[in-house]
């Protein structure tokens, strides 16, 4: 993303969507930042949309594709849309003013936790890992290890290289030390992972996720720990959650094994009004079968996982609802 483009950003952060600024008798028509049209982002655009459909039937919700979390927190302060999806990850490097953005961009809220059982799930090939001793990420450190995260820039691989790095393995000692580092999307790192050309993958993924098992058809896979001083590190400096991946999740998995994961939420404008985002809190509440019928993933989603966000404030109409 242009720098340029993140520093705009900062400049037009009080700026709101007019038709977002409606009064409580017309019809909301939102429209929400998302990601790829396609992905699970887009199912829970259809779900939001059907949430606020069923409590007004004049109203919607107009899914916008995008390239992502930082590029919608960027749109949404500039106008652009009225709503964003992002990983609270990603809103929580914005409000710091990490890299890519060049200055803190704040002015926005929660409005609900959307998911958050995406964990950081770090595949070995079984075989390097036996050879290397590598049961946790601890141990990679020193390791000719060919890693594949995800592209640069990306929340996940902004994760694995922070978590690495907290444990003394930055990306260049990982090279020195004769292995090599690849940003890949997911399908690209399938196939590397498949044909020996990668030695671990780490990406934040729902447990059982198809890629996964297509992996470990074509080689043996060991799932690696998280210590538990990173796991806490990571919750306080990105917002990511402890999860522990059950025993048996995977047919060759044994052990359970602990890590943390990636949580996404539905976010507005601070400026928003109050009355305005608790009628749409509500209407998420009292339709949340709207998005739990989005994908069998979503089924786990409940109020309290709503609600349950801790690293950033949620918008005051929201807690108004949440507290009724």
């Amino acid at each position: 993303m242009p720098k340029s483009f993140l520093k705009s950003a900062v400049l037009s952060s009080g700026i709101l969507a007019a038709s977002f600024m409606a009064t409580s008798a017309e019809a909301k028509n939102y429209t929400l930042c998302g990601a790829s049209p396609g992905g699970l982002w887009a199912l829970l655009g259809a779900g939001i949309d059907a949430a606020v459909k069923k409590e007004d039937p004049q109203s919607s919700v107009t899914y916008q594709t995008s390239s992502g979390g930082f590029a919608n927190i960027v749109q949404m302060s500039q106008g652009t849309c009225d709503m964003s999806i992002v990983h609270l990850g990603e809103a929580v490097i914005a409000s710091k003013g990490e890299a890519p953005f060049q200055a803190p961009v704040d002015d926005f809220a929660v409005v609900a936790v959307l998911y958050n059982w995406a964990p950081m799930q770090w595949l070995m090939n079984e075989e390097f890992a036996a050879e290397n001793g590598i049961s946790s990420i601890a141990d990679m450190k020193d390791k000719p290890v060919d890693l594949i995260v995800n592209k640069r820039g990306i929340l996940p691989s902004i994760l694995a290289e922070a978590s690495l790095k907290k444990l003394g393995i930055d990306f260049s000692g990982i090279e020195s030390s004769g292995g090599s580092i690849q940003y890949q999307g997911s399908q690209t790192a399938e196939e590397l992972m498949k044909d020996g050309r990668g030695d671990i993958w780490t990406n934040a993924m729902f447990i059982g996720t198809g890629s996964i098992g297509s992996i470990a058809e074509s080689v043996d896979l060991r799932l690696l720990s998280v210590p538990d001083d990173v796991i806490a590190y990571m919750g306080e400096a990105y917002g990511s959650v402890p999860v522990t991946i059950p025993a048996g999740s995977y047919e060759w998995q044994k052990q359970e094994v602990k890590t943390f994961g990636a949580q996404a939420a539905l976010i507005v404008p601070k400026s928003t009004s109050e009355e305005e985002i608790e009628a749409l809190t509500k209407a998420l509440l009292d339709n949340i079968a709207q998005m739990q019928n989005v994908h069998s993933s979503m089924k786990a989603l409940t109020p309290e996982v709503m609600r349950s966000a801790k690293s950033l404030p949620y918008h005051p109409g929201a807690t108004a609802a949440y507290e009724e």
